[in-house]
């Protein structure tokens, strides 16, 4: 876990907003790691049933416990790049 969640609201995917704070509460589908001559960065892919975010977390190539099927609750600022939101360094909780 990475600090206590802030939101009580959790948003469908298919409903985020580019800027918005949010939290999203999905099944991890995919996890990419960056190989080891780019920068150290995690990404993962949530699917909450409406549609998909990515979790950026930059920094890492390691992230215990996150593996697909895992599910996951994500929170922190929506960016959205090529027609698909991501949170950069989201809070998160593995449930």
């Amino acid at each position: 876990m990475s600090g206590a969640m802030l939101l009580d609201t959790v948003t469908p995917a298919r409903d985020l907003e580019p800027r918005s704070l949010a939290r999203v509460s999905g099944r991890i589908v995919a996890v990419q790691v960056e190989p080891a001559d780019a920068a150290p960065k995690v990404i993962v892919r949530v699917d909450d049933g409406t549609g998909f975010v990515h979790a950026v977390f930059m920094g890492r190539r390691e992230m215990p416990g996150i593996e697909p099927g895992r599910q996951l609750d994500l929170e922190g600022r929506v960016c959205e790049t090529a027609a698909e939101p991501k949170i950069y360094n989201p809070r998160y909780e593995i449930r």
